[in-house]
């Protein structure tokens, strides 16, 4: 069975370790499949209007919400 892991392209930054984490220092919530991420984000965006978007995390290979610009998502 091939890998569903998402190749990082060589010219593409690596996300800073802090987008594993939140604001208070503690790890951001892991979603083990980008679609679990993006029901969490909707729902978050039903119930508090909070614009999220998810991304893949280097450094545990799961999906996390964060801040959304709609730009650059």
């Amino acid at each position: 069975m091939a890998s569903r892991r998402r190749q990082r392209r060589q010219d593409q930054p690596r996300r800073p370790r802090l987008a594993h984490f939140r604001a208070d220092g503690a790890p951001k919530t892991r979603f083990a499949r980008r679609e679990d991420a993006e029901r969490a984000a909707l729902q978050a965006r039903l119930e508090h209007g909070t614009n999220l978007g998810s991304y893949l995390c280097d450094m545990c290979d799961g999906w996390h919400l964060g801040s959304r610009d709609d730009d650059a998502l």
